[in-house]
């Protein structure tokens, strides 16, 4: 009956997308996100999908989104971004990074003033950081964080004077894998954590947002792919964390909206000035496209062998 599901699955596209949601007096560690009345980004196709968002507010005032945007014709990722109009409508959308590789989850982070984006950029190996610039929207400024490291969606905590930055790495344990470096600053001199992989678990490794901080305690927030890719986000509470020892506590589970129609995966959250975005994935019987898609990754397969 397995084999008779997979084989059903592969008919379908998996198309991801984000959705916006004003929080007002909701609290989302103690009330989850069921209920809430997401506004859904719309793909200009199936086959194109975005995900990993983190949404902030310029200087200025704009409400800006940025996501991983793929397209199944390309078989890799890019950086776009999203500025919007108040009812989260789209004024401005373009892609502010394409490398020509695989990138994704492009964390936000504030610092001394400024808006930095760290994207996941594992198949390049290096791990970077651009500034943004608030009046283009564009990314100037580029650095190596940490070289070769092959790190997937690397998240940074700042925590009794050090910056903490969390992540998977690139492999067969990119799932469940989790890795801490420190520093004293928060672009560089990253030091391995003596316990690292101080987690093996598919439910709760990889990072799934920015870390939410209330009340002076620290949440984190991580992927559970324990049956499949994307099943739930699971919240932990950070018990212990400096330079020998690390503890976190599983705090609350966020389950894919059911009132929606990208109801069946969900891995990714964030909170800013009072909005929340994540993103839904929906599947869509469409057997024709899905054998494009195959083809399409067989042909660059075959062309990156050839080369």
């Amino acid at each position: 009956m397995k084999l008779l599901d997979a084989i059903i699955d592969k008919c379908y596209i998996k198309q991801w997308t984000y959705g916006l949601c004003h929080l007002k007096d909701r609290d989302v560690l103690a009330d989850g996100i069921d209920g809430l009345n997401f506004h859904w980004a719309a793909a200009p196709k199936d086959t194109r999908f975005y995900a990993d968002p983190f949404v902030f507010k310029t200087k200025h005032g704009e409400q800006v989104v940025i996501y991983e945007d793929y397209d199944n014709d390309d078989q890799y990722g890019k950086v776009s971004v999203d500025v919007l109009n108040a009812d989260f409508s789209v004024k401005k959308q373009h892609t502010i990074l394409d490398t020509g590789l695989h990138l994704s989850y492009p964390n936000v982070i504030h610092e001394h003033g400024k808006i930095y984006i760290m994207p996941e950029s594992s198949k390049e190996g290096d791990l970077c950081c651009y500034e943004y610039d608030e009046v283009l929207h564009t990314l100037v400024n580029k650095k190596t964080i940490i070289p070769n490291s092959g790190l997937l969606d690397s998240t940074i905590l700042f925590h009794n004077n050090k910056y903490w930055l969390f992540a998977t790495k690139r492999g067969d344990d990119s799932n469940a894998g989790l890795y801490i470096y420190f520093s004293n600053t928060w672009d560089g001199n990253y030091q391995p954590h003596p316990q690292n992989p101080v987690k093996t678990n598919l439910k709760g490794s990889r990072p799934a947002g920015n870390f939410i901080i209330q009340n002076g305690e620290i949440f984190r927030p991580a992927q559970n792919s324990s049956d499949y890719y994307g099943k739930s986000i699971v919240i932990h509470k950070i018990e212990k964390l400096d330079e020998q020892q690390f503890e976190e506590k599983p705090y609350k589970e966020l389950f894919p909206l059911q009132n929606t129609r990208f109801n069946f995966a969900i891995h990714t959250i964030n909170i800013s000035d009072g909005v929340i975005v994540v993103d839904g994935l929906r599947k869509i019987f469409n057997p024709l496209a899905q054998m494009k898609i195959f083809l399409c990754k067989r042909l660059k397969l075959n062309l990156k062998i050839n080369d």
